[in-house]
């Protein structure tokens, strides 16, 4: 089977954005521990101080490397990945929120530890941590698809 050139762009677009959002997780989750653990800020806090840093690092990133942009940064542009990475945020906090307050899935967690016989628990700060985690996989995707699709999509006239 032949893989068109679309595809192949699309692909190595995928692997590229995947990298540096795996870079840009570690500096979110170790920003976010240290406003969370050291310096004693609220979760929610803590995720939009650490997001904001990551998302800008983020941006430069994406723009030259993923999606190949030339020239100078563009203002409509700029303003199109601060609102999907605002929305990415959006849906970060409500899973936050969610997993850790409502569905307390480090409960589930620690209920599914207890039952292998692993003498571990997740309780406080790695509670939250382990709550953000599972967050993760839905920001990923709001993140992704909005930059490929409509931050750096096909330019007009080009």
């Amino acid at each position: 089977m032949k893989v068109n050139e679309n595809t192949k762009k699309s692909i190595a677009e995928a692997l590229k954005f995947g990298l540096i959002g795996a870079f840009n997780t570690f500096v979110d989750w170790g920003l976010f521990w240290v406003f969370l653990s050291v310096a004693g800020f609220d979760k929610n806090i803590a995720q939009i101080l650490a997001t904001a840093i990551a998302m800008t690092n983020s941006y430069f990133l994406n723009r030259y490397w993923t999606f190949n942009q030339k020239g100078k940064v563009q203002i409509s542009e700029m303003g199109k990945f601060v609102v999907v990475n605002l929305v990415s945020l959006l849906v970060n906090l409500i899973c936050l929120n969610l997993f850790s307050d409502v569905f307390k899935l480090h409960n589930i967690f620690n209920a599914i530890l207890k039952l292998l016989n692993i003498n571990f628990v997740l309780t406080g700060d790695l509670a939250i941590m382990f709550c953000k985690v599972c967050a993760v996989p839905f920001s990923l995707a709001v993140n992704f698809f909005g930059n490929k699709l409509w931050v750096f999509g096909k330019k007009e006239g080009k």
